[in-house]
């Protein structure tokens, strides 16, 4: 609940701009932005509804149609002038490099939590917005880190027109140090027994007897090609990352240090992958129509460092459909089977997709779920999201829309595909506060319950890409 109070209160900053910002250009662009397509100036319910009833406040003429008879109120009259002084500081932070118009968002990052800590950071993003088709490049920086030694840092830069329309580079450098990291064992079976970690019951063993310190550091090199309209794509990529394991208690009282699973050493898992792509969305940001299906093939080879042999096949189908303006309903099936006699644990819990996954179990999939609560060779997750907005619009010269995202989520894992059967699903359902800024910067706040647990997520970008 604190968690909740505090996103609350950080969203009054965040919409009067007190971090950094910038408009999208005024001036004619190469490409036409999502606020400029038709399907996406439709009103959200609220903005819909007051629209409906009465022309805006900020339709009306200049002296908010005050006439002798009628003076402006000196409360309108002050609100007037707060709200222009806050939209010329905000002007001021549009700015151009050459004929280059760029965007610039930024968001703070603070809340406390029971196992992290007092956790503080920001997020930032810079956009080149001569092409919005969706930026000619976006550059993502981020630094969260706690009072208690966790970290999440990450850098990305994204070049969708590399050379050409066709080609696509994405650069990223994640450093991950999760200190309430979670190992329950393998398989749908694995138990989570909240009496072993609650003080006082007479089952207890310790508050971290199923979480361990895991550092993870990543960098990876994704490149793309798209032919036939832009619509199919051949990608491949490489992986360099390491894990590295840290026992918070060295005896009994941990369950990864009793059962010390294949890997529990840690080790390099770099990879190189290569895939097939069919995407016909209308936006890759938020998008409200077209479908994505995908098929990837990952090697964890030796020549490339790797410390443990395996492969990834995964298939992955994304869809979006829109209805009564306001909803669109977004679908999200991934299968992911790992191969090898070598496979460490840590590595059983990811979608090797274009994009890498984390499951079942955490904010990217089976939402609610304690992280990694289900892990195998085998991996299955349906996601279901009903995306309602709520408002879309322009405040103070930014373009701003606002979801309402109930989802629903269910999974299976299983040690090979001959024991595939869909009884006995993992479900968790919830719901998501979605809000997206000029487009290309997308902040989520989920809220996921499951039969285990009750999470709460900060999350940026759109979470199905």
């Amino acid at each position: 609940y604190i968690k909740i109070v505090l996103f609350s209160l950080l969203m009054v900053p965040f919409c009067l701009n007190a971090s950094v910002a910038a408009r999208l250009p005024l001036e004619p662009q190469l490409k036409k932005t999502p606020a400029e397509r038709e399907d996406k100036l439709k009103p959200g319910i609220i903005n819909g509804i007051q629209e409906a009833i009465s022309p805006s406040v900020l339709e009306e003429d200049e002296d908010w149609n005050a006439t002798p008879e009628k003076p402006t109120p000196p409360i309108a009259r002050d609100f007037k002038e707060m709200s222009s002084s806050i939209k010329q500081a905000m002007e001021k932070q549009n700015f151009k490099l050459g004929d280059h118009p760029y965007s610039l968002q930024g968001l703070p990052i603070a809340y406390t939590s029971k196992t992290t800590g007092f956790n503080l950071g920001t997020r930032i993003s810079l956009a080149d917005l001569k092409t919005e088709d969706p930026y000619t490049f976006l550059f993502s920086f981020q630094f969260w880190q706690t009072d208690r030694g966790a970290k999440n840092h990450q850098i990305s830069l994204d070049v969708p027109e590399l050379f050409s329309k066709h080609w696509r580079l994405k650069l990223t450098y994640t450093y991950p140090e999760v200190i309430d990291n979670n190992y329950f064992g393998l398989g749908n079976k694995s138990v989570y027994n909240q009496d072993f970690i609650t003080p006082g019951n007479p089952n207890f063993i310790s508050r971290n007897y199923y979480q361990y310190i895991f550092v993870y550091p990543r960098f990876t090199i994704d490149l793309s090609y798209k032919f036939f309209r832009e619509r199919l794509s051949l990608y491949g990529g490489i992986g360099i990352d390491k894990g590295t394991i840290h026992p918070i208690n060295k005896d009994s009282t941990s369950k990864i240090y009793t059962e010390q699973p294949y890997g529990y050493n840690g080790g390099k898992t770099n990879y190189i992958k290569i895939g097939l792509k069919f995407d016909s969305r209308d936006y890759p940001m938020n998008p409200t129509k077209g479908f994505v299906v995908a098929a990837t093939y990952t090697d964890h080879v030796k020549f490339m460092g790797s410390d443990f042999n395996y492969v990834n096949i995964d298939l992955t189908y994304m869809g979006f459909f829109a209805f009564l303006n306001y909803f669109v309903l977004s679908h999200r099936v991934m299968i992911d089977q790992a191969l090898g006699n070598n496979l460490p644990f840590f590595a059983l819990a990811e979608f090797n997709s274009y994009n890498n996954y984390q499951g079942l179990g955490g904010e990217d999939t089976l939402r609610g779920a304690p992280t990694f609560r289900y892990i195998d060779n085998l991996k299955f997750i349906n996601q279901l999201e009903l995306r309602t907005r709520f408002y879309n619009g322009v405040v103070f010269g930014q373009h701003m829309e606002l979801f309402l995202v109930p989802y629903w989520d269910f999974g299976k894992v299983w040690d090979r595909y001959k024991k595939i059967n869909f009884e006995d699903l993992h479900h968790t359902v919830g719901n998501e506060f979605r809000f997206t800024w000029n487009t290309t910067f997308i902040a989520s706040f989920t809220m996921g319950f499951s039969k285990d647990n009750f999470a709460t997520y900060l999350s940026f970008g759109e979470s199905f890409d």
